[in-house]
């Protein structure tokens, strides 16, 4: 954009940064926020904060996580905490997780997603207290959940598909499929999510909506039936609108790779592209993703500083 003469928004901004924090790259989001203001003379909104909570919280700095929350002008947006709450439950964090709840409530923004978030991250502890705790607020609160579906097109027509569906007209197909695509899967390194959390969760719903863990997710009853009913290599592209578990995540990479088909699914956050074995989301390692971090940033960051510095509208 700089190269072509335009130059960057705040929504160009949000873009970077939501990358960054997808990607891993710490350092080059950090770089990118502060040149907002330095460089373009940009204020951040609470979205860009919002980015950069996620960016740190992602990396497992919930520390800085945590500071940057304090430093947002509207620190009592529930997007933050809420952010914050997920990047607790990736690293298994109580104590923060437990912080980021607290102001969910005092907020009066708390949803039954925070409360299985925070359940999860109990659950992951070996904490059952607090997770009977939370377990009883959902039920206190009246807390309501949004049912889940995923809906695929074949042949010019959408065929929708909820948690443990038998309403499909071939809904026998399509579990006789998921049954050998569920071995083949499994041949090819899948092996399904069996955490204790999956046992705590009970009746609970994945996520804080109605498919629960010990469940037939919609996802996978799509993917069934899209291999079923496709050629060969054909490529099976899934809508779900709740955000994919990471057992139907795993279930999804290793039918990729065993019937060699690309499988695109958009959630309710992202595009996730399935092939080979390998999802466009990478959902790397802390580790890895750091390194990569620190690969690119050194890489790049001399080039894009040079550009910035050389470009007519910074001169």
């Amino acid at each position: 954009m700089l190269l072509a003469g335009i130059r960057p928004n705040s929504i160009t901004f949000l873009g970077l940064l939501c990358g960054c924090s997808h990607q891993g790259l710490v350092q080059e989001g950090i770089d990118y926020f502060h040149q907002m203001s330095s460089k373009f003379n940009l204020t951040p909104g609470i979205k860009h904060y919002g980015c950069l909570v996620d960016l740190y919280g992602r990396a497992g700095r919930l520390d800085k996580a945590l500071e940057m929350i304090e430093t947002v002008p509207s620190r009592d947006d529930p997007v933050v905490w809420r952010i914050l709450l997920g990047s607790s439950k990736i690293h298994k964090n109580v104590a923060t997780g437990e912080k980021a709840m607290m102001n969910l409530m005092r907020l009066g923004a708390l949803t039954a997603g925070d409360c299985v978030l925070l359940s999860t991250i109990y659950a992951g502890a070996n904490y059952p207290s607090g997770f009977a705790k939370m377990r009883k607020l959902i039920k206190t609160l009246g807390v309501k959940t949004t049912p889940g579906w995923s809906w695929i097109e074949i042949s010019n027509q959408v065929h929708k598909f909820v948690v443990d569906d038998k309403l499909h007209p071939d809904s026998m197909q399509v579990y006789e499929k998921l049954e050998e695509v569920t071995k083949r899967a499994a041949s090819a390194g899948y092996v399904k999510e069996e955490a204790v959390i999956l046992n705590l969760l009970g009746s609970w719903s994945e996520g804080g909506y109605s498919e629960t863990p010990s469940s037939c997710h919609s996802e996978k009853l799509a993917i069934a039936y899209g291999l079923a009913k496709t050629p060969e290599g054909t490529s099976l592209r899934i809508v779900k609108n709740l955000r994919v578990c990471k057992d139907c995540h795993s279930f999804t990479k290793f039918v990729s790779k065993a019937f060699n088909r690309s499988i695109v699914v958009r959630d309710r956050v992202r595009f996730h592209h399935f092939k080979n074995g390998v999802c466009s989301c990478g959902r790397l390692s802390v580790r890895r993703m750091v390194a990569i971090d620190e690969e690119i940033s050194i890489l790049k960051r001399s080039r894009f500083v040079l550009q910035l510095k050389t470009h007519p509208m910074n001169r």
